[in-house]
């Protein structure tokens, strides 16, 4: 079974054994469409629902916790007894429409590689023809363009996304702040995050991809492989100047706490 990384893909097994409900987030540019793969391989035979391009139906966080929950409520009993995993960049939001357990997976990266392999994966996407402002630029003008187009969606990705993502589930992230550093309430986040990362997902971090692969291993009795990874070609291969790194941590402040978080989680299994 292959599928696009973009795609929302549900899976229902065939058969009628008993198993548990794989809800991966995968969370944009941290390794998720190998972890995809390594789940793909694994499940039971199983029918397959995929939804393309389910950002042009639902962009917010309301808006996707509505459409997951609309999904769910649509599905009969009998195939949503059968449903054993769900994977997509907006999973996550399918977790408060369950009335089941459920395994939530999910892997994030450190901050910094994550901020540059998102800004290159959109400079190859725009080709050169219509390129990017420089990444320093784009933290001045808060994501637009140097025309004043405003770009929200790309500001986001570039402040703390990786713990928007894990915590719009569950909480108004509109309020918290595109600072650079931490924000006055930066506790009250820290601690929304602790209340997600081993309570709700079992977290992998992108750098020990091997060692997490181990742990689904053991827990699910899975054949696990290690995915070719993939390369950008466009992607420098020199290292950041430190003013530019520097300014990457300090607008990804949370993110740097959550993958310092999730590494002490690794690997460990969900409560």
């Amino acid at each position: 079974m292959r599928g696009r990384s973009g795609d929302f893909e549900a899976f229902f097994r065939n058969d009628a054994e008993p198993g548990p409900l794989i809800v991966l987030y995968h969370v944009q540019k941290t390794a998720g469409t190998s972890l995809r793969r390594v789940i793909r391989a694994n499940l039971p035979p199983s029918e397959v629902e995929a939804q393309p391009y389910l950002h042009k139906e639902a962009k917010t966080p309301q808006e996707l916790l509505a459409w997951h929950d609309r999904w769910y409520r649509s599905l009969e009993d009998e195939r949503r007894a059968r449903l054993c995993c769900v994977m997509s960049h907006w999973a996550g939001y399918l977790l408060p429409a369950l009335d089941r357990p459920a395994d939530a997976l999910v892997m994030v990266r450190e901050p910094v590689d994550r901020t540059l392999s998102y800004y290159w994966f959109k400079q190859r996407r725009r080709g050169p023809q219509r390129p990017l402002e420089p990444l320093d630029r784009l933290y001045e003008l808060r994501g637009n363009r140097s025309d004043g187009e405003q770009r929200p969606a790309l500001w986001a990705q570039l402040c703390n996304w990786q713990s928007r993502a894990l915590l719009s589930v569950f909480h108004d992230t509109s309020e918290l702040a595109y600072s650079a550093g931490p924000s006055a309430d930066a506790e009250l986040w820290r601690g929304r995050l602790r209340d997600v990362v081993g309570p709700v997902y079992t977290v992998g971090v992108q750098d020990r991809f091997a060692e997490y692969l181990d742990v689904l291993a053991q827990r699910y009795g899975w054949e696990t492989f290690e995915p070719r990874s993939k390369v950008n070609p466009v992607r420098p291969a020199e290292e950041i100047p430190a003013d530019l790194r520097e300014t990457i941590l300090a607008h990804n402040w949370l993110d740097s706490e959550l993958y310092e978080l999730a590494q002490n989680a690794a690997g460990a299994p969900a409560a």
